[in-house]
């Protein structure tokens, strides 16, 4: 083998390394690129903010998918969740007690179903996709006898006195800044301190990555798995707050369609991870990314058929590419 080619070899393992690392990182900025170039309205600063606001929800439910996801386990009652807890909070409105204790019993909501599916999944052995997704029809039913048939709870037509404080969470700012976007950023703060800097991120870690080796290093494996799914009702219930407080109404299934959502964001998030793993930057930069690939298709008037069709080739591609890694090594 002449010099020449010895050359080669390491500048060409240092192109696939890079490609390796941020290929991804660099496939969603071409994405974005080509989607201004076909609409320019697509980057102004108004759309951005916007799609950035609208997308606020999607982080927050999707950062509660990872959680459970990252201990390989899977939440279905997510969108559920969030759907029932919006309802809850609206109709405590409508009947006249305080913001505050509307916001309350939404949250305990979500925390008794969290230690619900904690209990069943984790200290009854129920595979987790059969345990929440009975809990999803558990909550849809109670959802749906609690509204008497799915009716609409609408907020908009109360009087401003009874609602302003509520529509604050979800309509407000301080100063430029709406407020669902302060909120998502405490929670996305919160999110990555649990799961990347505390004790309790180091052993789901572990878990994800080998589960007989976390227990022989006595992680509580039981504990760590139940208590995702309790962050991850709580999460969900916060964003089902924030949707009905943006919105002005709970319609009650109207959240069922972000499920979907959510597993695309996740799952274009591990592609931004150099290992593969589920982390909180990924996975608000996967939700960020779907919310800008709805805002695109909404823009260009196509309808939901194209989305569908979307997330099933990004989840496909980060599955693939995860696969691909691993047989690398």
């Amino acid at each position: 083998m002449n010099d020449t080619a010895i050359s080669r070899a390491p500048a060409r393992t240092k192109i696939i390394n890079f490609l390796s690392s941020y290929g991804s990182v660099i496939g969603i900025i071409l994405v974005l690129a080509v989607f201004q170039l076909i609409d320019n309205r697509f980057m102004r600063i108004q759309n951005i903010v916007g799609v950035m606001n609208s997308s606020t929800l999607l982080i927050v439910m999707s950062l509660a998918m990872m959680m459970v996801m990252s201990v390989r386990g899977i939440d279905l009652s997510v969108a559920q969740v969030a759907d029932a807890a919006g309802v809850i909070a609206a109709m405590l409105i409508i009947a006249g007690k305080p913001f505050w204790l509307a916001i309350i019993v939404a949250l305990l909501f979500g925390l008794g179903v969290g230690i619900f599916n904690c209990i069943l999944m984790s200290y009854l052995g129920v595979p987790a996709i059969i345990g929440t997704l009975g809990m999803m029809f558990i909550v849809r039913s109670f959802e749906l006898t609690l509204t008497k048939g799915a009716q609409p709870q609408i907020l908009f037509t109360l009087p401003p006195g009874r609602t302003k404080q509520f529509f604050f969470i979800g309509q407000g700012s301080l100063g430029p800044v709406p407020m669902l976007i302060i909120i998502c950023l405490i929670i996305i703060i919160a999110m990555y301190f649990v799961k990347e800097r505390s004790v309790l991120g180091r052993h789901m870690e572990a878990i994800e990555g080998n589960v007989r080796a976390a227990f022989l290093s006595s992680v509580r494996i039981r504990k760590v798995f139940g208590a995702t799914f309790v962050f991850s009702s709580v999460l969900a219930a916060i964003a089902g707050i924030m949707l009905v407080s943006r919105s002005g109404n709970a319609v009650p299934r109207g959240v069922e369609t972000y499920l979907t959502d959510c597993f695309v964001a996740v799952y274009i998030g591990t592609l931004v991870s150099k290992k593969r793993k589920f982390t909180v930057v990924g996975t608000v930069i996967g939700a960020l990314f779907v919310g800008f690939l709805s805002n695109f298709l909404t823009l260009r008037g196509m309808g939901a058929a194209y989305k569908t069709l979307f997330n099933g080739v990004f989840i496909i591609a980060a599955v693939a590419m995860g696969a691909l890694q691993k047989n690398r090594k």
